[in-house]
């Protein structure tokens, strides 16, 4: 195999469960941490990243935002950088849609925020928040299966790879060693409910659903080429009560 899993979705706790069983990442190595947030609406879908960067993918990133290295990062180009990066993946994620049924449906980049990159030293890890959106859903009455792509939630993160790679030399050998750590928590709202999920666990108020797991890649870009599991969620739109 191409890229060696450690854990892939296996332990289907919420993260603090997860603290509690003794993981937790070093905060010294090459690693990227995402939590997502979905919320499924019968009209539209949004995902929401809370993510940190540590090691060499975090300076590289400031010197990207750093036009004329000078080794102070302004509004103006932290607010171009980010300009560039929406319209960049988006683009990308054209060729990655989820599914709802048969229907496919594409994600797009509405906001990208990073509340403290302006007072971290260059050397500090890079956080960075972001609102996805899915807009123009009809799910009606009955039941659906949402079908995602792990690559598709992997885009954050793997675009600023991209990015650093063409234009700050970050390179193969430095790519190679990341890890990657995903929790990934979806909610229904009112009156869709979920059936079945996987991988994962549904509570049991079958509105929330947990999926968390920690994955090592060779490369992690080498995803894109790979045949990886699909995240499956069965959900119903109960009928109206009489």
């Amino acid at each position: 195999m191409r890229f060696l899993i450690l854990f892939l979705l296996l332990f289907i706790l919420p993260l603090n469960q997860a603290e509690s069983h003794g993981y937790k990442f070093s905060e010294t190595m090459e690693e990227m941490k995402d939590n997502i947030r979905i919320d499924i609406y019968p009209e539209y879908i949004t995902i929401q990243y809370e993510s940190e960067y540590f090691g060499q993918i975090a300076p590289h990133i400031r010197n990207m935002i750093d036009v004329n290295s000078d080794t102070i990062l302004t509004k103006e180009e932290v607010s171009n950088f980010f300009t560039e990066y929406k319209i960049s993946i988006n683009k990308t994620l054209q060729n990655l849609p989820l599914l709802i049924g048969k229907d496919q449906f594409t994600i797009n980049l509405v906001d990208i925020f990073a509340s403290t990159l302006l007072t971290d030293s260059l050397l500090a890890p890079f956080r960075v928040g972001a609102l996805f959106v899915v807009n123009d859903l009809k799910i009606e009455q009955g039941e659906h299966e949402l079908v995602i792509d792990p690559k598709l939630l992997f885009q954050e993160g793997n675009h600023f790879i991209k990015m650093a790679k063409e234009r700050v030399e970050f390179n193969n050998e430095q790519e190679s060693a990341i890890g990657h750590y995903l929790q990934l928590t979806v909610f229904a709202s009112e009156p869709l409910q979920f059936i079945s999920t996987y991988p994962g666990r549904i509570k049991k108020d079958k509105k929330t659903v947990y999926i968390f797991g920690v994955f090592y890649d060779e490369t992690i870009l080498r995803i894109n080429n790979s045949d990886y599991p699909k995240i499956r969620i069965k959900l119903k739109t109960p009928p109206a009560p009489k």
